[in-house]
């Protein structure tokens, strides 16, 4: 189950389905986040969300199971 914080993180990684690692921390602060890691990092544990390296940066990418989540 997704908290509020989270389910913030989750849409916002969605809408964009690929965030280079600065463009995520980036947009965490325009939201008011403190930390651009900690929830992240929440999401990938649960699998709704993977860290991957793409375009030869690190990335944030959201899992089928995050986009399922997003729709409960």
């Amino acid at each position: 189950m997704l908290g509020d914080e989270e389910r913030k993180v989750l849409e916002i990684i969605n809408r964009h389905l690929l965030m280079r690692k600065e463009e995520l921390k980036s947009a965490l602060k325009k939201e008011g986040f403190d930390d651009g890691a900690s929830i992240p990092n929440r999401l990938i544990s649960m699998g709704y969300v993977k860290f991957v390296d793409a375009v030869g940066s690190p990335c944030y990418t959201i899992t089928h199971d995050g986009m399922k989540a997003l729709k409960e």
